[in-house]
């Protein structure tokens, strides 16, 4: 079974700082079995929302929380603990 996560996000930091750090680790993503779906900012807000698609959600938990990470994700400009994470079925 895929299941489709949609993360919203506060970032500290440009759309474009982020989206830069975050295209470099596709490659991470996928070879923990993570597709990326799409990735924007949110009008309105210094936020960002993206969605992947994987079997395993934990995954996608388990790299925004990963000790090796953590650096990098703060440097892109993630807000650590802000996250807004809805999980979907995909049929």
């Amino acid at each position: 079974m895929q299941f489709l996560l949609v993360v919203k996000v506060a970032i500290s930091k440009p759309f474009e700082h982020w989206a830069e750090r975050f295209d470099a680790h596709r490659a991470a993503r996928a070879a923990a079995g993570i597709e990326d779906v799409f990735r924007h900012p949110v009008i309105g807000e210094q936020a960002i929302v993206y969605a992947v698609s994987t079997a395993n959600p934990r995954a996608v938990h388990d790299m925004i929380y990963s000790p090796d990470a953590r650096e990098g994700i703060e440097e892109s400009g993630f807000v650590i603990g802000s996250e807004e994470i809805i999980l979907c079925e995909q049929a």
